[in-house]
């Protein structure tokens, strides 16, 4: 199979020769022009051959002029819908457009998306949460503009040639700091999903429920096509009990935290858990059940692609 048909066979829950295998770094580009991270993201995907170009954005939403952070309801009430000509969104849709260009038609393209609120703590920091809490009215005001905004930078995606969104989501987490309990999620966070996910299509969205613990049981009704969650950390639902709860397409199996203390055989060993967690090859990408830290040895990346490619000498033997 070709890497597009092995990603929308796993994606329609169709036969797959083997999973689709993928991973992501940071490359610390939030201040690069397109064509530096497009062609630092282009040699990590080319060098080890994954199927899936997946790709982070760190072109972060920015704050309005003046402000470092937010203190009060005030500077909430100062965010306004951005134009998609703002230097914040005019890097990432060029850098997917170089992609395409260099990659070529066969390869799936997927960019990473953020809540409105987390798009908004990203950059005035998690500090600032029970400030945006602690004022609905004006929280509303604010993570309206966000959205509109973001809903309008998913359609420049989707013209720039993108496959698809990995969406990471805040609003399941139940422990930590960024523990958020249900009314909160309800009222800052769950409408604004939903919004962005509807913008989102016809590209494949992909919902990442991102930390640990969480609380997908939150989500299982969101419009998706495919599931990622952080399935080895503790707290988290393997991808065995993932599966048990939905039939939609999982993405997971490699612990994203341990990866750099790993010796290969425990990575290959991971694969055929994953495999075997899933109850098969089918509807299932291989990844990280997050970003991978920037410094992962290639050799660890390269029998992470080995060891899934082998799952189909072993499915045709």
């Amino acid at each position: 199979m070709t890497k597009r048909k092995r990603f929308e066979a796993a994606i329609a829950g169709r036969p797959v020769d083997r999973p689709p295998v993928t991973a992501w770094v940071h490359f610390v580009t939030d201040e690069s022009p397109a064509e530096v991270f497009a062609d630092r993201a282009a040699a990590f995907f080319e060098r080890l051959d994954f199927d899936i170009c997946k790709v982070v954005n760190d072109y972060r939403y920015p704050l309005p002029e003046g402000l470092e952070t937010i203190e009060g309801p005030e500077d909430m009430r100062r965010f306004r819908r951005l134009a998609m000509d703002h230097p914040a969104f005019v890097q990432q849709p060029r850098a997917i457009r170089l992609l395409r260009e260099r990659l070529g038609p066969d390869v799936p393209i997927l960019d990473t998306g953020f809540d409105p609120f987390q798009q908004v703590m990203r950059r005035a920091g998690y500090d600032r949460a029970h400030v945006v809490f602690a004022h609905p009215e004006a929280a509303s005001e604010m993570l309206e503009a966000v959205c509109a905004t973001m809903e309008d930078f998913m359609a420049a995606l989707r013209e720039a040639g993108c496959d698809g969104v990995f969406f990471s989501i805040n609003g399941a987490i139940t422990g930590g700091s960024r523990a958020v309990d249900r009314a909160t999620y309800e009222r800052f966070m769950r409408p604004y999903d939903l919004r962005m996910l509807t913008a989102m299509a016809p590209m494949v969205r992909i919902l990442h429920v991102h930390g640990a613990p969480v609380d997908v049981t939150r989500v299982l009704d969101y419009p998706i096509e495919a599931l990622s969650v952080s399935d080895r950390l503790a707290g988290n639902p393997s991808l065995a009990d993932l599966r048990r709860l939905t039939d939609k397409c999982l993405m997971g199996g490699v612990n994203e935290v341990l990866i750099t203390e790993r010796g290969v055989d425990a990575l290959r060993a991971e694969v055929r858990d994953a495999v075997r967690q899933n109850g098969g090859m089918d509807r299932l990408i291989i990844a990280p059940g997050c970003t991978i830290p920037t410094q992962t040895p290639s050799f660890l990346l390269r029998a992470l692609v080995e060891e899934t490619k082998a799952l189909a000498l072993r499915r045709a033997a």
